[in-house]
């Protein structure tokens, strides 16, 4: 009887602790969206004061990389949102306007293919967040 008490105690602890784990990983998305929404409200005010119409539409926010059309769909302008560059060694996520520093990597450029190195040391452009999370995904360690 004792060893049923037990293993129903282990379960549950396990399951506490994934369900603890699940949320801490939503929360962190949700932060993570919540900063980018505001940093580009931030951008979005400089921007209209510059009168830069190069936007897109991010939720209630606009993001700079590609023009909203008239009839409300987004349209590339050849190039995506996000854009990897080398600094000191390391890969660095820029915003489409090669200043705005989204985030550093610790991905180091001499890890990656010979092809990729050469891509993002004269720029790589990432269509949405989808391809830029996915790129982290496969060379991070």
């Amino acid at each position: 009887m004792r060893k049923f008490f037990y293993s129903i105690s282990v379960i549950l602890f396990l399951g506490l602790l994934t369900f603890g784990y699940y949320e801490t990983y939503r929360l962190a998305d949700m932060r993570d969206r919540i900063w980018l929404m505001e940093n580009a409200k931030t951008k979005q005010g400089a921007r209209a004061e510059e009168g830069d119409s190069s936007k897109l539409v991010f939720g209630e926010t606009e993001l700079p990389g590609a023009a909203v059309m008239a009839n409300g769909s987004r349209e590339e302008k050849g190039y995506g949102i996000y854009y990897l560059t080398e600094q000191e060694g390391y890969v660095q996520v820029c915003l489409s306007d090669k200043k705005t520093i989204f985030e550093n990597t610790c991905i180091r450029i001499e890890t990656l293919p010979k092809g990729l190195q050469e891509e993002i040391r004269s720029g790589k452009y990432l269509k949405d967040q989808q391809e830029l999370y996915s790129f982290l995904e496969n060379y991070s360690s």
